[in-house]
């Protein structure tokens, strides 16, 4: 099991501030589009990008046009090959929490942020969609406060493919499934950067105590 990175002090978000409005664009390795949105861009401490994206943001891509279904917080790396965007509302069917991206090092040009998806992700949800054979996955009851939490991989047979479809280097599926061992290593703990409630804003905290004494 690979060392856990070492937890960088951040402040305490403040998603109410005006940050500096940033596109956030995503292709594939090919350069295909992945994601295309505009967001906040609230700080940078080291190399943790801290963006928030309010629901019903516009977005476009490889799925075609649609909005965002929740706010969120995005945390992104200049040194990590992932990202982790925590949703404010559990989203979709299996009520997810948060989401990794495996992906290559953020990088900011102008008003742009910068990455490239390599497949792989690693989910967090309430309820667990029909497993996959072989599919990595653990549950922990209670884990989030809405209920119990599945934390899986998915998109491993992506990634299979497009390795061999887009050339991949050796060094990026090295990097890239390396990556996806660190999160699940910090998953167990739902250790920094999955440490979900530490990224929520304090009216959602707020929304989540009452919903659990209610």
């Amino acid at each position: 099991m690979p060392p856990e990175p070492e937890q960088p002090l951040l402040p305490p978000l403040d998603d109410a501030a005006a940050g500096t409005p940033i596109r956030v664009l995503s292709t594939k390795y090919d350069g295909s589009p992945h994601y295309d949105y505009w967001a906040r861009l609230i700080d940078q401490h080291g190399s943790v990008i801290r963006v928030v994206s309010e629901a019903g943001t516009p977005t476009s891509g490889y799925r075609g046009n649609g909005v965002l279904r929740s706010g969120m917080t995005q945390l992104f790396f200049t040194d990590r090959w992932y990202n982790v965007f925590h949703n404010y509302d559990p989203v979709g069917r299996l009520g997810m929490h948060w989401y990794a991206n495996i992906g290559t090092p953020a990088r900011i040009e102008g008003d742009t942020l910068h990455w490239i998806d390599l497949d792989l992700d690693l989910m967090c949800t309430n309820t667990l969609k029909s497993p996959l054979a072989g599919q990595r996955r653990w549950h922990r009851p209670g884990a989030n406060g809405d209920g119990d939490a599945w934390v899986f991989v998915d998109d491993e047979d992506e990634f299979a493919e497009h390795r061999e479809q887009m050339a991949y280097p050796l060094d990026v599926v090295e990097h890239a499934e390396a990556a996806l061992e660190e999160l699940l290593a910090l998953s167990h703990d739902f250790a920094f950067p999955l440490d979900h409630a530490s990224h929520l804003p304090p009216e959602v905290l707020s929304r989540v105590a009452r919903s659990r004494r209610g």
